[in-house]
């Protein structure tokens, strides 16, 4: 759940948030509906649309319904701050190298703590975690920004791009936000992103042939950018909604440990690591 503002557009797109990371995010949890409702009462999220188009390689060629998604205004990532207690002090690029627990509880490079919860990606918590479990495969994908002067695609919210070796995902994201502002975000097709994660920028002059062949439409963006996800989508998933490690202080959550790749999994992982370490701690007191 990434948003990253516009810099530097030279248009009116200047200073956007935009999404770049999931595109949106549905419900079907009980404990989940209950934060996200607290959520659109508060005005933050809103229901966007049950209904994407659906496209091969030569353009559109219907519309697919499916289950309610929803968007935030302010970008996805205001979800997530917007979940923060207000109590909770949050420390941003603190470097951490090695967490360590056992019965006592748990360390972050040699400072105690009370518990440790690594929510990210298998292969970055086994860089974190001596004797973490292998690492699922992971699928890769760049997201791909495109600000155009003026809409001139059809009217759309999303588009899925079935047998296409470029892209497999195209957002609007003017209307996912509901500024209906120019802007698309394409996500590489996972094999092309794989061989360009050195170099996410040089992928940026075939997605936009692909977005302008798939819409069916001839002008270039006016700014472009390109983002990078190394580890977007797990391949393999648990039954097991985390993972208690090292004595039992230290816990592994994500969606790979839900049943994702969702939002909504992801959530639901960390919401029960957060019990369940809750409970240790009390336990032990």
């Amino acid at each position: 759940m990434a948003s990253r503002t516009m810099r530097d557009t030279g248009a009116a797109s200047d200073g956007r948030v935009v999404d770049i990371g999931a595109s949106y995010f549905t419900l079907s949890d009980p404990d989940f509906t209950v934060a996200i409702d607290g959520l659109m009462a508060q005005g933050i999220v809103r229901p966007w649309t049950d209904a994407f188009h659906v496209a091969g390689p030569h353009g559109l060629e219907g519309v697919r319904s499916g289950p309610m998604r929803y968007a935030a205004d302010g970008g996805l990532r205001s979800v997530v701050s917007s979940l923060l207690h207000p109590a909770v002090k949050v420390v941003f690029e603190s470097e951490a190298g090695e967490v360590t627990g056992d019965a006592s509880g748990a360390t972050v490079d040699g400072e105690r703590a009370d518990a440790v919860a690594v929510c990210m990606p298998q292969p970055q918590a086994a860089r974190l975690l001596a004797g973490a479990p292998a690492a699922a495969m992971w699928e890769p994908v760049i997201a791909v920004t495109c600000a155009f002067e003026e809409r001139t695609w059809p009217v759309l919210d999303g588009v899925f791009v079935n047998d296409d070796a470029v892209i497999t995902w195209i957002a609007d994201d003017g209307m996912r936000r509901g500024d209906e502002a120019p802007v698309l975000v394409a996500h590489v097709h996972p094999v092309l992103s794989a061989r360009h994660l050195d170099d996410a920028a040089a992928v940026i002059p075939a997605a936009i042939g692909a977005v302008q062949r798939v819409l069916g439409i001839r002008d270039y963006p006016t700014w472009v950018d390109a983002h990078r996800w190394t580890y977007a989508k797990p391949l393999a998933g648990s039954d097991e909604p985390f993972l208690l490690h090292g004595g039992g202080f230290v816990g592994l959550a994500g969606d790979a440990w839900s049943g994702g790749p969702r939002v909504e999994a992801a959530w639901l992982s960390g919401h029960r690591l957060g019990q369940a370490l809750a409970t240790r701690l009390a336990m032990s007191d």
